[in-house]
């Protein structure tokens, strides 16, 4: 007897370790990313802006990769003794201007340049909801504790968001088909949105991802919000704000991954999985010479592990 109904799906390609592999999106997207950094795939991990939410500011930020165009003074704004951009979450923000900007334009030329070289790029949407700002129309990625008042809320529709990505897919390194895309959908509800109006946008997520799917063949989706909602389908997978997946959770998503891999990226992430957890070992006593000799092993078996990696990555 089956007491649960797992999620299938069949990934169109594979994954392996000739790719560069990049996240950008929600904090679900960086969930995906440990997972493969952990397995020592090349990746860039953390989001070039921090975590975004909806699809019109994960496209812009996109399109600013492209361009390389640095953020100046003008990017900028003060709040409560803070500098902020509306293109980032606050973890690039900081009390003085010139370490907010280092920060922001260190990081987006670091994933410029990663980008350029980019052979997977997962998208993780959140919400269809977005905040504009009421003095000139824009979008923010973040909203910095403003007033409410200076902004209006629209959700995005079907539409608005296969004629941003459509449009944005018409350009390199998208257009010469360089670039696999992965699309998933958070599996965490955005509560506060209220749950039916999360149910709705989530609905409009799902069916711009499906629009995108029938009109470019590099689009795939991973579906991490089905697996979440519908497989495993129980608080005990959720953390204690029943809201965000736990640990297990992510365990089980990341999991299915494997669909993506071959035997022999299996075996070689097997290694990493082995390597990575021996490392993270803490010891009673880091000075023994049983500990040198254990840290002097693991270091060679990275070493050959790498090896193998980079003689895959010339095929």
């Amino acid at each position: 007897m089956k007491f649960r109904t797992e999620t299938e799906f069949a990934a169109k390609g594979e994954i392996s370790y000739r790719d560069n592999l990049m996240f950008i999106g929600s904090c679900f997207s960086e969930n995906i990313g440990t997972y493969f950094e952990r397995h020592l795939f090349r990746t860039d991990l953390n989001n070039p802006f921090g975590i975004l939410f909806n699809p019109a500011s994960i496209a812009k930020a996109v399109r600013r990769l492209l361009s390389e165009t640095p953020y100046s003074d003008n990017d900028l704004f003060l709040h409560n003794g803070v500098w902020n951009s509306y293109d980032h979450h606050s973890d690039f923000s900081d009390t003085e201007k010139e370490k907010c900007l280092a920060k922001m334009n260190d990081k987006l030329k670091e994933s410029s340049q990663f980008l350029k070289n980019a052979t997977i790029l997962f998208i993780t949407f959140g919400t269809a909801w977005i905040y504009r700002q009421k003095i000139n129309g824009q979008i923010v990625s973040n909203c910095h504790k403003m007033p409410a008042n200076t902004f209006l809320r629209e959700k995005l529709s079907v539409q608005d968001i296969v004629n941003e990505y459509t449009d944005l897919f018409h350009t390199f390194p998208f257009s010469d088909k360089k670039t696999r895309v992965i699309f998933t959908v958070s599996p965490v509800r955005h509560t506060k949105d209220g749950l039916h109006e999360n149910q709705l946008s989530k609905a409009t997520l799902l069916l711009a991802i499906d629009e995108l799917q029938k009109r470019f063949d590099f689009v795939e989706y991973f579906p991490s919000y089905e697996m979440l909602l519908d497989d495993l389908r129980d608080y005990r997978f959720y953390n204690e704000d029943m809201v965000h997946p736990n640990n297990t959770a992510i365990k089980y998503l990341t999991e299915k991954l494997s669909s993506y891999f071959s035997e022999e990226t299996k075996m070689l992430m097997n290694e990493a999985e082995q390597i990575v957890s021996a490392e993270s070992h803490r010891p009673f006593n880091p000075q023994s010479d049983e500990y040198q000799s254990f840290i002097s092993s693991i270091h060679e078996k990275k070493s050959q592990l790498m090896t193998k990696i980079a003689n895959i990555s010339k095929r």
